[in-house]
Parts: C-alpha cells; structure tokens; sequence
C-alpha cells in the first residue's frame, strides 16, 4: 500500500491478477414464521439480495450504507458465521460456501472477523492471555508465552497486560486485543465490522493507523465495514456502496467521492462534514425523505424510488422503468471499474463534497 496521498489516507492499491476473494450473487434471507408452533413461513426477510464483489490481495475494500442496509449480516455470510440462502463465496480458489464442517475450521485460520463492540466479544471471565490461548487451542496448535506476549506487543500492548481481565482495560485496548486475536493465526483476510464507530475520536485513528500498519507488515486484506465516510475516504482503497441488501455503486475511493453516479452515494456523501466553515456553509445538503423500506417487502424495480431525491423529475416512462425494471450494476462511462446500480444515473448531477 503506498504512502498517504493528497486527500491524507493512503494511495489506491492497484489490482493484479485474479481477486483473493470473489463473492458472487451472495443472499441471505431469513424466514418469517407463524403458528402455534411457528411452523409455517409466510415471508422472507431479504437481509442480502444478490451481493457480488470482487477483492483483490492487499486491497482494503469498503462497504457503506444505513443502518439495517445488510452490512454485517454480509459479512457473516461470507464468513459463515451465517449460513447463506445462496451464492458463492470463493477465497483463494477455494469455494467457503461449499465446505464442510471440518474443512471450514481448517479455512478459518485464513479469514477473521473484528467485531464492533470489543468488550461484547470477549469472555469477561477469561484473563487476555486465556483468550488469546484459546484462539491456538480451537484450531489444534500450541501456543506459547512468548507467542502470547509478541502478539500483544504487535497491536501496541505491554505484555504485562496478558494477565489481566477486559474490565480492566479501556474500549480502544479492548479493541486492540480483537484485533491481536484476529491476526493470531496469520490469515490473508480480516473482516473489520465497524471496529472503530464506538471508540473516541482520538482513539479512532490510534485503531486505524494500528490497522494499516498490520496490513503492511502482514500483507492483509480487509473488507472494512463502516458508517463514517471520513474514515472510509483515509483507509479504504475501493468502496461498495449498499442499500436494502443490495450493492448500489462500487467505485474506487478517489472516483467514488469525486464522482458519485447513484443518487443515494450523493445524499451520503454530502452529509460528509467538511472542516472548512465556509465550504460548510455553501454546501448543499442532500436530505432523503421517509424511511428505509421493509426488507421483507422491497419496492419493486429500483428499491431506492421511493425515497430518490430525483424520481419526480423523471419523465412518467422513465418513472414507470424505476417503478418495473431493477437495475443492474453497469458501467459508468469514462471510468474503469466503476460501476452504479440505476437506469438514469447519467442524467444525475455530480454533488462534490
């Protein structure tokens, strides 16, 4: 990854050869059941609909949206920490959908998760040495005290600490100690579920900067879930932009927050605060009316009509393929690897933050 650039995050890092990780037509749908006995299924929850992304080694690709859009349940699916309803996840030419029970713990040694809330993940009862321990012990190796102690001093620990409880410890040394038990067993890939949106500020970049350095040094390759579009324009390298269990724009992250094609990018990135008061004050700000849609009942055709900022300046043919056509992921015009889920994103405006 190269050095940080103009917009002070780190350079794009340019794809070579096949992607590390491919997930293609990735669903999740959970059952809505009824009855005595909840026997019944009278409707799904489409969580995830049809989630295809491409990730190349090295890259730290990142996917953004509202709450309830399908972010995590994703990543749990491409973990299989969920199982998914359909699709294929493939890591290094090895199909993960498609492993058995033995199999998938052997492959978990390659892909880890850093969860959201640090204290939640950890076992309150279990000093961090026992935690970290126990990461070798599930995967059938043996792990040392020294092992233990270079693991904590790679995420910015003392090593007298392995010997105390996570009550004992502050929410960004938590989060520390996720991520060493994350990188315990060398995997090629780390999902990093929203590991900064409940730490400070100041904290914040401490986890980011600690991240970026650990991709350098071990040549990771993260999927980088989050809310904060300022920390995803430092760290990522591509962006994936989700709404309502559905893949809506993916773009570089220099071509993405330049130029945005889907309307819902556009309202996002103008809520983005921008530190100089008067470009604050003349911005434009992009407000969505209503709420998100139920997942269990989507619109039909596009599934951001119905709060899109410009549905009413279409004409009424044009209205009416929003309302019956979903549409596809194209490519935009002018620009390699971007791509924007709706059929008038060429007529839109381009919001600049």
């Amino acid at each position: 990854m190269t050095q940080a650039d103009g917009q002070g995050g780190v350079g794009t890092v340019e794809p070579a050869g096949e992607p590390m990780l491919q997930i293609n037509n990735l669903v999740k749908h959970f059952p809505i059941r009824s009855g005595v006995f909840l026997k019944r299924t009278i409707g799904q929850v489409k969580a995830v609909d049809g989630v295809s992304i491409d990730i190349h080694r090295g890259q730290t690709v990142a996917l953004v949206g509202e709450s309830g859009c399908g972010k995590s349940t994703t990543a749990r699916a491409i973990l299989r920490l969920l199982e998914p309803t359909s699709g294929r996840v493939v890591l290094d030419g090895v199909d993960v959908t498609a492993l058995g029970k033995q199999e998938l713990r052997r492959a978990r040694r390659d892909m880890q998760i850093v969860f959201q809330d640090p204290y939640a993940s950890l076992n309150p009862r279990m000093t961090i040495r026992q935690t970290l321990a126990e990461k070798f012990q599930l995967l059938g190796q043996e792990s040392s005290r020294k092992t233990i102690n270079t693991l904590l001093d790679t995420v910015g620990l003392a090593e007298e600490y392995a010997d105390r409880y996570p009550h004992e410890f502050s929410g960004g040394q938590r989060q520390r100690i996720g991520i060493a038990r994350a990188i315990a067993m060398n995997p090629k890939f780390i999902v990093l579920d929203e590991p900064v949106s409940a730490l400070d500020v100041s904290i914040q970049a401490q986890i980011v900067n600690l991240l970026e350095d650990l991709q350098d040094e071990l040549g990771l390759t993260y999927l980088f879930i989050a809310h904060d579009l300022s920390v995803v324009r430092h760290i990522a390298d591509r962006v994936a932009v989700m709404y309502l269990g559905s893949v809506v724009e993916i773009a570089e992250r220099d071509e993405l927050f330049d130029r945005p094609h889907h309307p819902y990018t556009q309202a996002l990135i103008s809520a983005v605060p921008i530190p100089d008061p008067r470009l604050e004050r003349q911005r434009e700000r992009i407000v969505l009316r209503g709420d998100v849609p139920n997942p269990a009942n989507p619109p039909s055709g596009c599934r951001f009509r119905t709060r899109c900022w410009k549905f009413e300046q279409l004409s009424e043919s044009e209205q009416r393929k929003c309302v019956e056509e979903p549409p596809p992921l194209y490519d935009v015009p002018g620009a390699q690897g971007h791509q924007a889920a709706c059929h008038y994103a060429s007529l839109r405006e381009v919001v600049r933050a």
